[in-house]
């Protein structure tokens, strides 16, 4: 697989890269207060797509927890990011909830959340997981009929946090100013890299803290597979351009070093990362001998597949001989022995999701193994170029959006939100996060860096068991080759829920999602400090 095929792959899963959350202490403001001048932006530039820069909407709102109350203040609204010196001026979308609860506004947790992809708005975590208001998913993760609806989140992580959900350019409303002769792509296309996206976010980072006086806040970063990336990498940049240390990560499906996700001849660790996935989900659908049952057992129900992958395959893989575990590995991952024969035990993400269930005519997700759809091209090789998952999930997130931006919120524009742009992930700048021009890009180096530095970031991955676009075991190993200092390794913690790339669909998954969440945001601030 070259470079590029595997890049256009990554970002077609991408989607769950991060959605970012927001807080804004805005105590201050009116009550359902609102404005709009669309007739204020400069009349030489070309506003069809940007927000005016003064638009913003803010609504009050009481969370209930028990029988305390919490009252708190949603913004929507931009903040404008140069990418360069000479470069478009680029208005950031966010949207933000900031508790109003008195003494709260200095000392209380904010943290900022990201999607990935590239491309990916922050609409997955907010609506789907963190927010005071989410989709209904069903319990065990499956859809419901279009087009869904908003309900009130038992288990909304601003609990705990204020939160700032970011959308990066060409994603939600967020968009850079152009002059009339320049495409919108043209000039969206400057913030569609990996060192420019950082520079971006980094500097919006700082203009909310300063707009916001949130300076002494506890902060949090937290991200969402590319976001995971985008995470790790801005914690640094943070530390060292902005003076902003972080108290602690959540990576959520992250992808830390590219290098893990895309197998070939001579790429040996990929085809073994997938294994524990593969076989956790073909034993899901009664493929493979074994269940996946309480969260709490996943680890354990694997570990015997885990030790296959590193203490056998590894190393058959590496002397060229695998014949003789075609058939172990294939009783693990419920394939035919003579089909995991012919791949040399080299079993691709997108031909197992077509194999698996190919005698009943169904596909599995590469973002879900666990949930299923009808195979509309039975006799085609390969599954559809856009998962059946990833499209309902994207519908769904898209409608309630747009309703709940309008209806509960109060923020109007005709300008589309955009919930996954596939063209950024296409004309994404890749090379600018390579050091030496070639290869693939990685943050462990970053993350270890930075626990290193601050010995009080605590760091906690989240996995789901039957996600196939980051699996848990590649972060399983990269954890393993940091080396991590021991005064610091205890503040690295991997958690794997029953679910897919964004198992916080699963309820089970989400509420235990919300409670490792509670505890990891107790351990990395104390409020009586």
């Amino acid at each position: 697989m070259t470079i590029r095929t595997f890049r256009l792959t990554l970002t077609f899963a991408a989607l769950f890269l991060f959605a970012a959350g927001a807080a804004a202490d805005t105590r201050d403001k009116a009550d359902q207060t609102k404005s709009r001048s669309a007739e204020a932006a400069d009349s030489t530039l070309n506003t069809e797509w940007v927000l005016p820069p003064d638009q913003r909407s803010q609504t009050r709102h009481v969370l209930k927890v028990g029988d305390a109350e919490i009252p708190y203040v949603a913004t929507a609204g931009a903040l404008p990011v140069r990418i360069t010196s000479d470069g478009p001026e680029c208005r950031i979308f966010f949207i933000s909830y900031a508790s109003e609860s008195e003494g709260d506004q200095r000392s209380r947790p904010l943290t900022f959340v990201f999607n990935g992809g590239p491309g990916a708005s922050s609409a997955y975590l907010h609506l789907a997981a963190l927010g005071p208001r989410r989709v209904a998913f069903e319990d065990d993760g499956d859809l419901p009929d279009p087009p869904g609806r908003l309900v009130d989140n038992d288990h909304t992580w601003f609990k705990f946090s204020d939160l700032v959900f970011v959308d990066p350019v060409g994603t939600g409303y967020s968009r850079c100013t152009r002059s009339d002769q320049q495409k919108k792509e043209d000039t969206d296309a400057k913030a569609w890299g990996v060192h420019e996206d950082l520079d971006a976010l980094g500097e919006f980072i700082r203009l909310y803290l300063t707009r916001n006086n949130r300076w002494l806040a506890p902060k949090f970063l937290m991200g969402e597979s590319y976001g995971g990336f985008r995470v790790v990498a801005l914690s640094a940049l943070l530390q060292s351009d902005y003076g902003i240390s972080a108290n602690g990560l959540v990576l959520v499906s992250p992808a830390l070093e590219f290098g893990l996700l895309s197998g070939d001849e001579y790429s040996l660790l990929p085809w073994v990362v997938t294994i524990p996935s593969y076989a956790a989900t073909a034993r899901y659908h009664d493929k493979a001998s074994g269940k996946i049952s309480k969260a709490q057992e996943i680890r354990a129900a694997l570990e015997k597949v885990e030790r296959f992958g590193v203490q056998e395959l590894l190393p058959a893989l590496a002397e060229g001989d695998t014949a003789a575990l075609y058939g172990r590995l294939a009783s693990f991952i419920g394939l035919p022995e003579p089909q995991v024969a012919r791949l040399r035990a080299r079993v691709p993400p997108r031909l197992y999701v077509k194999e698996l269930l190919r005698d009943e005519r169904r596909l599995i997700s590469l973002y879900d193994g666990s949930w299923t759809a009808i195979d509309p091209k039975p006799s085609s090789p390969l599954p559809p170029e856009e998962d059946p998952l990833l499209l309902r999930i994207n519908a769904l997130l898209t409608a309630a959006l747009n309703s709940y931006m309008r209806m509960e919120l109060q923020f109007e524009t005709d300008i589309p939100y955009i919930v996954l742009n596939e063209e950024v992930s296409k004309k994404w700048n890749w090379r600018s996060g390579l050091e030496s021009g070639q290869g693939f890009i990685g943050v462990a180096g970053n993350l270890k860096k930075s626990m290193s530095i601050n010995k009080d970031l605590k760091v906690l991955m989240a996995h789901g068991v039957f996600d196939l676009v980051t699996p848990y075991f590649g972060s399983e190993i990269v954890a393993r080759q940091m080396s991590l200092d021991p005064a610091v390794s205890a503040n690295l913690t991997l958690k794997v829920y029953e679910g897919g790339h964004m198992f916080y669909t699963h309820t089970a998954a989400r509420l235990h999602f919300f409670e490792d969440a509670g505890s990891f945001f107790r351990s990395a601030w104390h409020s009586d400090r």
